[in-house]
């Protein structure tokens, strides 16, 4: 039995919640828990929470409008396939992508929890049904492009006979973790290395091919390249090499060649007047 906040997206289809108030006091069955759970959630409701107002047991999916009102309204919560089976085949796995040693390593983390999220590197989670490429806020670019293609190569090649067509692979960066992500780490803490530099809610999760088409880019317009942001996998010191031909010599009134061979200092203010450095 664990507190948590009175809000929707503390919700896990594979658990049994506990909500009390005055008058009634509500148990909520995920369509993925046990009946053990089922009972334990009806004992914690009339012997320990509440003794004198009336249970009442709702199954996920036939929640009643006031059931909502009382958690603050709807919100998405973990229950992804995997968590709504009482039994699933396969549990959730998890596996470390590193290059620290100079090449990149994969290794499996077993009993996995919430603190072996390392900031500097990439963390791959198999939930079956979904995978998720989990980037640290300190991972670097190399890590990020294996991580997505281990996590294509992982599921193509699962010896289980899974169907590649029928998994999801997102990309999710630190800070961002969606419910079915935080759902398979045991009391969750959101307060847990949050990352200084803060990335837009857009781009916490995305699809692992969308990320992967990101990082494979040669070319950005001129307009995304000096709008004050970089783009994910382009070199902030070095945006002009992003720009095509045609657009390089509109920028800078010459062609690439001529503008490798100046100084130093020159190519340097002519970035800045770009907004390019």
């Amino acid at each position: 039995m664990r507190l948590v906040l009175p809000k929707a997206s503390m919700l896990n289809s594979n658990d049994v919640f506990v909500l009390s108030y005055d008058i009634t006091t509500y148990v909520w069955y995920g369509k993925g828990c046990s009946s053990l759970e089922m009972k334990v959630g009806d004992y914690i409701a009339t012997t320990i929470v509440n003794k004198s107002a009336p249970m009442l047991g709702i199954h996920e999916g036939s929640e009643p409008a006031q059931f909502w009102a009382l958690l603050g309204g709807k919100e998405e919560y973990a229950d992804s396939i995997t968590l709504a089976t009482a039994e699933p085949v396969y549990p959730a796995r998890l596996f470390h992508v590193s290059n620290a040693k100079g090449y990149i390593a994969i290794e499996e983390i077993v009993d996995f929890a919430q603190e072996d999220l390392i900031e500097e590197d990439v963390i791959i989670l198999d939930c079956q049904d979904e995978v998720f490429v989990w980037v640290g806020a300190g991972a670097n670019e190399e890590e990020r492009s294996h991580g997505l293609e281990l996590a294509t190569e992982y599921i193509s090649s699962d010896p289980t006979g899974r169907d590649p067509d029928a998994v999801t692979i997102y990309q999710i960066r630190q800070g961002h973790e969606p419910p079915n992500f935080r759902a398979h780490f045991a009391g969750w803490d959101f307060r847990f290395r949050t990352p200084k530099n803060k990335i837009s809610v857009e781009d916490g999760v995305t699809l692992a091919s969308d990320a992967l088409a990101q990082l494979e880019r040669d070319n950005y317009p001129y307009a995304e390249l000096s709008d004050g942001k970089c783009p994910v996998g382009v070199d902030p010191c070095s945006k002009e090499n992003y720009l095509d031909e045609d657009e390089f010599f509109r920028v800078f009134g010459m062609d690439r060649s001529k503008f490798q061979n100046l100084a130093k200092w020159r190519k340097i203010n002519l970035k800045k007047e770009k907004k390019l450095f």
